[in-house]
């Protein structure tokens, strides 16, 4: 008798050993596939991140630029527009606008997909959607200075400009932007408010990229230290 209940017994625990045993594989064969997909999506993301990165930064150095520029013509109008030789490309800097090419792709597919939760770590998930949130107010920011500069200040530097095109002798910024070449000053007064309007959108639109550079140098660390991890 105790010999069938021993066997009994030692049937019972190898029956219940294997039970155990395959759901833990097939517990860790699911655990080890969601690592690979979640690492598969951050190498995406960074991918994506680091392009906005140099596209942002390249942007913010052009908004600076222009700011600069802003604040130059508007004190050489204040002091009655003495000969310059470098007002051309200030002129031009003024009239720089951006646009940000940003890739959404996997953001929006783990969005509207509603695989957002495949990403296993909460913070990053928050960083992701604080960084695409500014993105957002960046665009918004480049359409009001796009429509600025072309709408505005080129219709009105057209009636003082014999040409505005690329000049391969001066560099405007980055060797990207066009040039005016004025044979007559612009009206003080007129130049003044462009100068101060557009300068005041340009550091704006310097801050919005700086911001957007703090965000994303901090998303691409957390990714990196999530994939080595």
């Amino acid at each position: 008798m105790k010999n069938i209940l021993a066997r009994g017994g030692i049937e019972f625990l190898a029956v219940f050993l294997g039970i155990a045993l395959s759901l833990w594989v097939d517990e860790y064969q699911k655990s080890k596939e969601a690592k690979k997909l979640n690492d598969q999506i951050l190498s995406r993301l960074y991918d994506n991140l680091k392009a906005d990165s140099i596209d942002a930064e390249w942007n913010y150095g052009a908004h600076e630029l222009a700011y600069e520029s802003g604040n130059l013509i508007f004190q050489w109008c204040e002091n009655g527009q003495p000969q310059n030789d470098s007002i051309n490309i200030h002129l031009s800097r003024l009239a720089i606008a951006t646009i940000l090419v940003n890739n959404e792709e996997e953001y929006n597919a783990l969005k509207s997909s509603g695989r957002m939760e495949l990403l296993k770590n909460g913070e990053i998930v928050s960083a992701l959607h604080d960084y695409y949130t500014w993105i957002s107010y960046v665009k918004e920011t480049e359409k009001h200075v796009i429509n600025m500069s072309v709408n505005q200040l080129l219709p009105f530097m057209s009636k003082y400009s014999k040409f505005y095109g690329v000049d391969s002798t001066v560099n405007v910024y980055s060797n990207s932007y066009p040039l005016f070449d004025v044979y007559i000053n612009p009206p003080r007064e007129e130049l003044s408010f462009y100068a101060t309007f557009l300068g005041t959108y340009a550091i704006y639109s310097a801050d919005r990229y700086k911001g957007l550079l703090k965000r994303v140098i901090k998303l691409r660390k957390m990714i990196r230290e999530e994939l080595s991890s």
